[in-house]
C-alpha cells in the first residue's frame, strides 16, 4: 500500500514517476510515466499516465497518436522512484472518454457494441445490485432469466468478466461476441478433458 500513496503524491505533484515493470516472463523494463490518475479494477490499483517515451517517439516518426498513455497495476512496478522531473497535464486529456465502454482497464480504439445478455434466476438480481458496467440496462423479465443490454468494446476484459460468471449468464448478441464466447468456452472446455 505504501506504494498507492507514494505514487498519489507524485501524481498531485506532477511529478514524473521511474520504474521497473514486470510483465509475464519477461525481465523487467525501465519505464518513465507522467502519472495523471490511480484507479482500481478488480481489487487491484493501476496508474495511469502519459509515456513520454512513446509519445516522443510517435511524434518524431509523425504517427498518432501523438500522446501515448499507458496503464502500469501497482503491484506489478519495482523500484517506483521520482525520476526529477517535472510535467503539466495534457488537458486535452479525459480519463471518462479514454476508458469509454472499458470493462476494467484494457482499452481499445475498436467501436461499442451494444450487447446483450440472459442471466438466470437469482443472478439477475445480483446484477441489479451490481452491474457488469455502467452502461447496463434491464430489458425483460420472464420469471426464468432476464435480459441486460449494455454498450461497450468487448475487450478482454469483457470476456474475463463475462467466463467469471459460469452458467449464471448467456450472451446473446451481437454474434461475433457470442461466437468468441463459444471459442473461449471450447478451450476451456479441452482442459478438463
Amino acid at each position: 500500500m505504501r506504494e498507492f500513496w507514494y505514487v498519489y503524491i507524485l501524481v498531485l505533484a506532477q511529478l514524473v514517476i521511474r520504474g521497473k515493470a514486470s510483465l509475464r516472463e519477461h525481465e523487467p523494463s525501465t519505464f518513465e510515466i507522467e502519472p495523471y490518475l490511480l484507479k482500481v479494477a478488480r481489487r487491484r490499483w493501476y496508474v495511469v499516465g502519459r509515456s513520454p517515451y512513446y509519445s516522443d517517439r510517435n511524434e518524431a516518426k509523425g504517427i498518432e497518436p501523438k500522446d501515448v498513455y499507458r496503464v502500469y497495476a501497482l503491484d506489478r512496478i519495482s523500484d517506483i522512484q521520482e525520476a526529477g522531473k517535472t510535467f503539466v497535464f495534457n488537458k486535452g486529456f479525459d480519463a471518462k472518454r479514454y476508458f469509454e465502454g472499458c470493462c476494467g482497464i484494457i482499452t481499445s480504439n475498436a467501436k461499442m457494441e451494444r450487447i446483450v445478455i440472459r442471466a438466470f434466476h437469482d443472478f439477475a438480481d445480483y446484477l441489479r445490485t451490481l452491474p457488469l458496467h455502467e452502461s447496463q440496462q434491464e430489458l425483460e423479465s420472464d420469471g426464468k432469466s432476464t435480459l441486460f443490454a449494455y454498450r461497450i468494446k468487448p475487450t478482454f476484459d469483457f470476456y474475463q468478466l463475462a467466463l467469471a460468471q459460469g452458467d449464471q449468464m448467456e450472451v446473446l448478441e451481437p454474434e461475433s461476441v457470442r461466437n468468441e464466447m463459444s471459442k473461449l468456452i471450447a478451450n476451456m472446455q479441452r482442459l478438463y478433458r
